[in-house]
Order: structure tokens, then sequence, then C-alpha cells
């Protein structure tokens, strides 16, 4: 089998409860093919330098070529 892959950046937003990941976009990913392969932490770095913490993720998705020849 065949994929296509493309790649979803998400940065946390902050609200009272605390950071908060919106994943609206997922679903309609979802409804065009596409799941979720893996996720990366992104980590921000404080002034020295030093990862302090993480503000979201990047995503991988992966659907299937349909009708796509072997190689």
């Amino acid at each position: 089998m065949r994929w296509e892959y493309k790649g979803e950046m998400m940065l946390f937003e902050e609200t009272e409860e605390g950071l908060v990941a919106r994943l609206d976009w997922l679903e309609e990913a979802g409804s065009q093919g596409w799941e979720l392969a893996s996720t990366v932490p992104l980590i921000a770095p404080n002034r020295e330098g030093v990862a302090y913490g993480t503000v979201g993720l990047f995503a991988i998705l992966k659907r299937s070529l349909e009708g796509a020849e072997p190689p």
C-alpha cells in the first residue's frame, strides 16, 4: 500500500484551566481520509536557550493513495 503524508503544527491555547489542545481540525482531517500517524512535541526555549515547556505539537498524518500503482 502507498501513503501520502502531511504535517500540521498546533499550538496550545492558554485558558483559565491551563493549556488546552484544540483538536477540532483533526475531526475534519479524518473526514477527508487522514489518520494520525505520529506527533512530536514543540518545546519552547527560555532566554538562555534552555527548553522550559511544551507549547504545542507537530502532527504527522497519513492517508492511502487510492488507485495508486505499486512502485
